[in-house]
């Protein structure tokens, strides 16, 4: 199976910003790893996080209001598009069939 990043490319198109791409990657492989509690992304969700992939370096709407806008190298900085806070919450549905469980402990 193709690395979601490589996916990822193919919709993007020949002009990348290869910084910026991998930032996005970090950033949509570290929310599905959280959101879903595991250490890697699941086999079967390898198309929904080129999808993510996809929208978040290219600034798509469906659900990723805030795409990468800029990336300062200095002290680190990056800055989101309007909405950067929920830029990943429109493909939580679509996550859930990747949940594991997890347990308080107790």
């Amino acid at each position: 199976m193709s690395d979601f990043r490589e996916l990822a490319r193919g919709m993007i198109g020949d002009q990348i910003d290869e910084e910026k791409f991998s930032f996005c990657a970090d950033d949509v492989e570290a929310y599905i790893c959280a959101y879903c509690g595991v250490s890697a992304i699941p086999g079967g969700c390898q198309t929904l996080a080129a999808k993510m992939l996809a929208e978040a370096y290219s600034g798509g709407s469906s659900g990723m209001g805030g795409a990468v806008q800029s990336i300062s190298r200095g002290d680190f900085s990056v800055t989101y598009a309007s909405g950067s806070a929920e830029r990943f919450s429109g493909f939580d549905s679509r996550l859930n069939a990747f949940r594991r469980i997890r347990w308080s402990g107790n």
